[in-house]
């Protein structure tokens, strides 16, 4: 059987992308459900999306060991950076959260019992095109903060403005082109 070359000429460019446009990296959008809070969607900076891949196992039916997949892994974190108010509310809504996940006092994990409940957090990246119509989404289930990545202040960024870069980890994703 002949294998089939990849189109590389100027037609499929401008069928492929001319017609249809480009995915632009700067057109997303991060909404969260999180615990104890209404629906919060912040101005995100950047966005990380993360990784996909399979939990394999060596095995050997004929000829040489090959990896099987077995199972989907969901090996990476998302990380998302925003700007910071001048009140801190950004900083204050993850602090507040990680302290109802762990208990900043007694250092007791509430995280069974949240998911348990029901009440686990859920958050979507949506990507969006031109016209801000949703072209693909990213629902992730169980998600919380994991991690407020160290925040540097200068006295040389007279002209900047405060970001905080959040780790957020999950349970899964779950993946969908076009709306909703």
């Amino acid at each position: 059987m002949a294998s089939v070359a990849p189109r590389a000429d100027i037609q499929y460019f401008k069928d492929a992308f001319l017609k249809k446009g480009v995915s632009r990296p700067n057109r997303f959008l991060v909404t969260f459900n999180a615990i104890g809070a209404s629906e919060i969607n912040f101005p995100a900076e950047t966005v990380s999306l993360p990784s996909k891949s399979f939990e394999t196992i060596d095995e050997q039916w004929y000829g040489p060991i090959r990896n099987i997949p077995i199972g989907v892994k969901f090996e990476s974190s998302v990380l998302i950076t925003y700007p910071v108010s001048e009140d801190q509310s950004e900083r204050g809504f993850f602090e507040e959260w990680m302290d109802q996940v762990v208990d900043p006092e007694t250092n007791e994990n509430k995280y069974k019992a949240i998911v348990q409940g029901g009440l686990g957090s859920s958050m979507e990246i949506a990507t969006l095109d031109m016209a801000n119509e949703v072209t693909s989404t990213f629902k992730f289930t169980e998600v919380y903060p994991s991690n407020i990545i160290p925040t540097q202040y200068s006295a040389a960024t007279m002209n900047d403005y405060q970001r905080i870069t959040v780790q957020m980890n999950y349970r899964s994703y779950t993946y969908k082109r076009g709306s909703g």
